[in-house]
């Protein structure tokens, strides 16, 4: 299939574009003249069929597939716009120099974690090295930098207020599942505390401004204090010792045993009350472990009270063998226990006796020792979460012990850590930050000790290894902008916040307020956070189980998405029959036969959507073994809208000029497809761990007349095995169905758990749904508003950043994009 064209024909176009071209860009005559005349050459000296406009198979040049003058003026009309995937728009972008942000069809598939992110960010602002997984082209012409983040979504959110979302759908064409391992305050809080080396800083912006500054706490005490993640999170001034505690979603995080958790069912909870007081006794605990057949196991324990008394020192005697005894760490020996009877069932009854019911239990990365003793306690301070390092980092107990409480321990070299002594430390450190305050804490200048001190290697310690950043010289993100003068603004909702006490943070009450002080400041702003926290907040008074569960709901939604009926089946047809003949369609997850009706039916459950719209749409009305067999959709009140819902994924920028084929292998798809025009790109999904290879891709076409051709001819193609529609699935969802980013503990088949719980923690009864659905709108109108107020060629990014638990996690989402940035 080619365009006839003549060598004259083809001038002529060619010389109307590069006027346009040359007219758009600012170009001077000579200089569209030279790039003219050599163009010119190139094609009087080859072939003529070489320089027709051709589609051919494999044809690795982009070009424009252009019909007429008309075509050309009309895309040339369009060049500033975001919309269209024109090369014409791409190589106008390049003369313009507008940043462009550049993926992989691979890197697209892949989630990117914080580290990727703030890769991302550290080069857009100061021009270091590239990220690892994108490219981002004309670095230096980007003109501003933001990050906004919709705390309390995640991608779960952003699929089932898909049509919601209309801003983000048209703004951002660069999406990647987001994999956070922290919550959305201290994410923001680490961005701006990314340490860089001063070797490494050298970069393209901060090499003209001669060499990078040392990090001196006390030039920078304001901005110190303003980023630092200690009073970030807890403020500046000494609160008391509840405002420290830990909540049950950072003890979530943090992966500290939880009442309900996957793996805690066999641990015992102490009693306690359910809420406690800034009045409330302090315990410091510690315990030493010793390597057995399976694992870490408790040797030793001790808890001092809050006058600093030992209540209890007991060696613990392991009820498996013990491979490693760990003596240099732990001080235990195989003749120390050798006569110890004491089991961990034991301590556990001890501890349990002597803790009051209003005890916080205190203690120095503690949830390895509470999993060591396999016991729950709900009010915890943990000292190596409490004194962090500015780039979020812990510091290790013996260094605190040293530089704020001025003491030594773990002086006792191979013959081990005292426990007593640790916990005691840590019961210190505790009362320390409380009395002092966040401020005092960090005006101590923690990380300048640590760097000018430390030279020795880290070892082990409960467990668990710190290891710090080399002692070399480093600069804060945060450091390196104010270095190249540019401004940094913080925009949040935080409760109780004085807004006065620095420039950098803007606090307000109201996400239109945090809107309007964006608008404001964007001016001279370059870099800037944007905290919309409405949602989270609607959410906030809801208990870990019902967030738990409004997620699953939210899964088991996209489940019935991808769900097909089929039947009444032939007597004698098996699940084997059935699969055989519905994986053409696309992969299945799941496929059962029913017994509890009287006619056999299959409840079949695809992975992508793509395979459940072809499945009853192409093989809606059956004969099998002379049964009419029907295949419909499951009607519920969530699959209600679905048609609305695909009939916006088919047009969604992401899925532009992309169609989904299965049943033919990769060498069948290339062959059959390139026939209708030059394929940009082929999409294979990752093989499956079972190694079998996948038949079924997403092609990228160059344009829409090649997909209408590919969607034509396919009714009757290979028999009828072969199967196409256009694309509904986004590149970076592998699956719909919740498998590929949760941990196995989520996992509950077909969502029985789900309906049990379904009077309990219906959204009707724990947030209205239309209430919700107003709040994305809300949403996503101030998420358009904030776009444009950006200045032209900035970098945009959006946070959806999910939610993290110790047992498995529901994904997050980002999406970039660059004002003025027509790209993929």
């Amino acid at each position: 299939m080619s365009l006839s064209y003549t060598r004259g024909d083809e001038l002529k176009l060619f010389f109307v574009k590069q006027q346009l071209l040359a007219k758009a860009c600012g170009l001077f005559f000579y200089e569209w003249f030279y790039h003219t005349l050599v163009y010119c050459l190139v094609c009087f000296c080859r072939p003529v069929d070489q320089m027709a406009f051709s589609h051919t198979c494999g044809h690795k040049r982009k070009r424009n597939d252009i019909s007429d003058i008309g075509d050309i003026v009309k895309k040339a009309r369009k060049l500033d716009e975001n919309t269209g995937d024109s090369e014409l728009n791409l190589q106008l972008q390049e003369f313009k120099g507008i940043p462009r942000l550049a993926l992989s069809w691979d890197d697209i598939q892949e989630p990117i974690t914080q580290k990727q992110l703030t890769e991302l960010i550290v080069f857009a602002s100061l021009g270091m090295k590239q990220p690892s997984w994108c490219h981002l082209d004309n670095q230096n012409n980007v003109s501003g930098v933001n990050v906004t983040v919709l705390e309390g979504l995640g991608q779960l959110h952003f699929y089932k207020y898909h049509l919601q979302f209309k801003n983000l759908r048209k703004r951002y064409r660069i999406r990647c599942s987001f994999l956070n391992s922290l919550g959305a305050s201290p994410l923001l809080s680490d961005i701006f505390n990314t340490e860089l080396s001063i070797s490494e800083s050298t970069g393209p912006i901060l090499a003209g401004n001669g060499p990078a500054p040392k990090n001196n706490f006390k030039e920078n005490q304001e901005g110190h204090l303003n980023w630092h993640p200690i009073t970030h999170k807890y403020g500046r001034e000494a609160q008391g010792l509840t405002r420290y505690l830990l909540s049950t979603d950072e003890m979530g995080r943090k992966a500290f045993p939880l009442k309900g958790d996957p793996g805690c069912e066999s641990f015992l909870c102490t009693d306690s009350d359910e809420h406690v007081t800034d009045s409330s006794p302090l315990y410091g605990l510690d315990c030493e472990m010793c390597v057995t057949e399976c694992g870490k196991e408790v040797t030793r324990v001790s808890l001092v009270d809050s006058g600093g008394c030992c209540v209890l020192d007991e060696l613990v005697k392991p009820e498996r063998r013990i491979i490693d005894y760990c003596t240099r760490y732990s001080g235990i020996t195989k003749a120390l226990l050798k006569p110890v009877t004491t089991r961990l069932k034991d301590v556990q009854v001890k501890l349990k006796e002597v803790l009051p019911r209003d005890a916080v239990l205190v203690g120095h990365s503690l949830d390895n020792d509470l999993k060591a003793l396999n016991m729950i306690h709900p009010h915890v301070i943990d000292t190596s979460l409490l004194y962090r390092r500015a780039s979020g980092q812990r510091f290790k107990l013996k260094f605190l012990a040293e530089v704020v409480l001025n003491k030594k321990i773990q002086c006792a070299g191979n013959n081990g850590h005292n426990p007593t002594e640790d916990a005691l430390a840590a019961l210190q450190l505790a009362q320390y930050f409380i009395n002092r305050g966040p401020r005092k804490v960090v005006e101590l200048d923690l990380d300048g000790i640590w760097r000018g001190t430390c030279t020795v290697k880290e070892t082990p310690q409960n467990g668990s290894i710190h290891s710090p950043d080399p002692p070399q010289s480093k600069i804060r993100f945060r450091d390196a902008l104010q270095f190249t003068n540019r401004s940094a603004v913080h925009f949040s909702r935080v409760p109780g916040s004085d807004a006065s006490q620095t420039s950098k943070k803007l606090t307000c009450s109201l996400d239109r307020e945090v809107l309007s002080s964006f608008k404001r400041e964007i001016p001279s702003c370059f870099f800037s956070l944007v905290e919309f926290s409405s949602f989270a907040e609607k959410t906030e008074t809801l208990s870990d189980a019902k967030k738990y569960c409004l997620y699953q709901k939210m899964l088991a939604r996209q489940r019935e998405m991808c769900t097909v009926y089929v039947g009444p089946l032939p007597k004698d047809c098996t699940e084997k029959s059935v699969r055989k003949l519905f994986r053409r369609c696309g992969p299945i997850q799941s496929l059962r036969l029913t017994t509890t009706t009287q006619r056999t039916h299959a409840v079949i459950v695809f992975e992508l959507l793509e395979g459940a719209f072809l499945a009853v749409n192409s093989l809606g009305d059956l004969m099998l073994d002379g049964c009419s067999v029907q295949v419909l959709r499951p009607v519920k009140e969530s699959t209600l809208d679905l048609e609305v819902f695909l009939k916006e994924l088919e047009r969604d920028l992401l899925e532009e000029n992309v169609i989904y084929v299965s049943g033919l292998s990769e060498k069948d798809i290339s062959q059959v497809f390139c026939q209708f025009g030059p394929i940009k790109c082929m999409i294979l999904p990752k093989k499956p761990p079972s190694g079998k290879l996948r038949r079924h891709a997403f092609i990228k076409y160059h344009n829409a007349e090649s997909v209408d051709a590919a969607l034509r001819s396919s009714a009757e193609s290979n028999g009828g095995k072969m199967k196409v529609c256009k694309a509904l699935t986004p590149l970076h969802l592998c699956s719909w169905t919740g498998q590929a980013y949760q941990s196995v503990d989520y996992n509950s088949g077909e969502g029985e758990s789900i309906e049990s719980e379904e009077g309990d923690c219906s959204v009707q009864q724990l947030c209205h749904e239309s209430e919700v659905k107003d709040l994305m709108r809300k949403l996503d109108c101030k998420v358009g508003k904030l776009f444009k107020a950006l200045p032209d060629k900035a970098l945009s990014i959006i946070l959806l950043p999910g939610q993290t638990r110790a047992s498995g996690f529901f994904p997050g989402l980002c999406l970039i994009g660059v004002k003025n940035d027509s790209s993929l």
